[in-house]
């Protein structure tokens, strides 16, 4: 009896390979935009930035975009923040058609 394996073919998804503000910092001013950046060109339509704060209260962010000059990187213009915990969501669907998502808090002092 002979057996035969085939190893399934890699899939590599879109990752966050870089934030502003960075997870986990603790900042002396509120970030005026969040901006992450991909290790793939994104999708526009199906990719998206939440924030929310330490009560689980959204919210309300600029139109999020693409950077013109590099596709990997969406950003979002933020409303100035009071000082205290917040965490980022964002969803993210590479050209490739997968979509992966993840969160991360910071602080302002």
């Amino acid at each position: 009896m002979v057996a035969s394996m085939t190893a399934p073919a890699a899939q590599a998804h879109g990752k966050i390979v870089a934030s502003e503000p960075k997870a986990g910092a603790e900042l002396q001013a509120a970030p005026k935009h969040i901006r992450l950046q991909f290790n793939e060109k994104l999708e526009p339509a199906f990719s998206k930035i939440g924030l929310v704060d330490a009560n689980e209260v959204a919210i309300t962010l600029a139109k999020i975009t693409l950077d013109k000059t590099d596709p990997k990187v969406m950003f979002a213009e933020v409303p100035l923040l009071a000082p205290g915990q917040y965490r980022v969501r964002w969803t993210a669907m590479a050209h490739d058609g997968h979509k992966t998502k993840g969160e991360f808090g910071f602080k302002v002092k």
